[in-house]
């Protein structure tokens, strides 16, 4: 999708990114300013996207319901925390949220329980990077408290998989 169709798609309620690796943050972060009415987002592989862009997501697209981020190796793991904490500081409505690849932190999954009070439905199944975060069973057990329809990281070695 070019970005001129972004700028005339105003109204697009609903929108998947997907292996889009030439996309750059400026260019992705001028055109999501386009879409206010925007209520449901998934992004598939485009690279590393910065905190930056999830605040300007959660600021813009106040009708933001749905998020799915799709991403596979993050170089910093202080990149997971600060895109939790934009997705937590930023998108207090958010109703469905999925990670697939990067697993977010304790910390990170900490501030979206807090910050997201609406969230009815958490997608960490397909996450593979638990181990490397020392995943909490503690944290398990208040997503699962908090949150209708919580899909737990898919640890092959469940015992393997918590720091507590």
């Amino acid at each position: 999708m070019s970005c001129s169709k972004f700028y005339s798609a105003g109204h697009l309620r609903h929108m998947r990114l997907s292996m889009v690796g030439r996309l750059s943050n400026e260019g992705f972060i001028e055109s999501i300013k386009k879409l206010p009415h925007l209520e449901s987002l998934e992004i598939s592989y485009v690279g590393q996207l910065s905190k930056e862009t999830f605040e300007v997501i959660g600021r813009h697209c106040p009708l933001l319901k749905t998020l799915k981020c799709f991403w596979t190796v993050l170089d910093i793991d202080d990149v997971d925390i600060d895109v939790s904490v934009a997705i937590a500081e930023t998108m207090p409505r958010l109703q469905h949220l999925k990670f697939s690849g990067n697993m977010p932190t304790n910390e990170g999954l900490l501030a979206i329980l807090d910050g997201c009070p609406l969230l009815e439905s958490l997608d960490l199944e397909e996450c593979y990077s638990c181990f490397s975060f020392g995943y909490s069973e503690s944290l398990e057990k208040r997503c699962r408290e908090k949150i209708k329809d919580f899909r737990p990281p898919n640890c092959y070695f469940s015992d393997d998989c918590y720091s507590d």
